[in-house]
């Protein structure tokens, strides 16, 4: 198979590069730098746009998409601009909106043209917005607009519409489409939701303050790698859309702080406050992904433990040393 990765530096997408290469198919990257894989040295790799214009390059190029998708069996779709690669969100929503929504029709288009046998998308349970039901599964009505988490509500709605227009291009012109909404996602190293200055006032024993009942369930990115090797070309996921989490990996940000507290050594107390409730939805079942795909976590809650013991003590030696 020859695979396409669009965002395949980042966080999910060097991850995939990595299994799709150790399973001995041949991988095209289309981002504006290495990142993640600038060390991967493989004949059956291969990257293009790199150099390019953060900013107006890449997906945005109509014509290195093209380039791009030329000859790939499978595209794997996890790029996304929000200002290049800071995540800052500091340029205009509408150039926001540009940028991702024309690249991704840049892409569908050729892929369409290309004759691709499977798109798969990186979309996020952001899409749900903040909600109050103790069921959300893949039929529950997306708020993307109320969402309170990290980049901000703009990203929510870009990434629903991003996976709305990739299903409209398999229900209108046939192109065998597959839409994944990820949980938060951490690694061996790495939990998205840990805060640099949580592990900074930890480290200088003052105290941390927490807002009650704040939590979440994350996933971690093997395992999110794993749902989209088995999804492809399997055509039960063809029009599907899947949520990867795994709640039996909750944790509050009450736990967080404890862990790192303990990790640290450090004498800070951690006090509860109230505040505005900033948690959005929690996914309570991964029944589809398990039924469809045959799919299912297997990363526990000592996993994120063990990563968040690691991000605290590495972070905690970064902050030390900056003047």
């Amino acid at each position: 198979m020859k695979a396409l990765v669009t965002g395949g530096s980042g966080f999910i997408g060097s991850r995939l590069v990595r299994r799709l290469l150790k399973r001995g198919h041949r991988v095209r990257v289309l981002d504006v730098q290495t990142g993640r894989l600038e060390h991967v040295d493989d004949p059956n790799l291969e990257f293009v746009g790199l150099g390019v214009d953060p900013l107006r390059g890449g997906m945005f190029d109509r014509s290195l998409v093209r380039r791009a998708v030329r000859g790939v069996d499978v595209v794997y779709h996890l790029a996304i601009n929000w200002d290049g690669h800071s995540w800052r969100g500091r340029l205009p929503l509408p150039e926001l909106f540009n940028d991702n929504i024309r690249g991704t029709c840049n892409l569908l288009g050729a892929a369409k043209s290309s004759g691709v046998k499977h798109l798969l998308f990186s979309s996020s349970i952001a899409v749900y917005g903040k909600r109050k039901s103790p069921i959300l599964d893949e039929e529950t009505m997306c708020r993307p607009e109320l969402w309170k988490g990290g980049p901000g509500p703009g990203y929510a709605i870009v990434k629903l519409a991003t996976e709305r227009l990739c299903l409209m291009f398999y229900h209108e012109y046939g192109l065998p489409v597959t839409v994944f909404r990820i949980d938060v996602v951490f690694d061996d190293n790495e939990y998205q939701d840990l805060e640099l200055e949580t592990i900074r006032k930890a480290g200088k024993g003052e105290t941390i303050e927490v807002a009650k009942g704040e939590g979440g369930a994350c996933i971690h990115v093997d395992d999110v790698v794993e749902a989209f090797v088995l999804a492809t070309l399997k055509r039960k996921s063809f029009g599907q859309v899947f949520n990867l989490s795994n709640p039996a990996v909750y944790v509050s940000d009450l736990d967080v702080c404890r862990i790192v507290v303990k990790s640290l050594g450090s004498k800070s107390k951690v006090r509860l406050v109230r505040g505005p409730a900033l948690t959005g939805p929690r996914i309570r079942s991964v029944r589809k992904a398990e039924r469809v795909l045959g799919w299912r976590p297997r990363k526990t809650r000592e996993n994120l433990e063990t990563t968040i013991d690691r991000m605290a003590r590495a972070s905690q030696d970064i902050i030390a040393r900056r003047p």
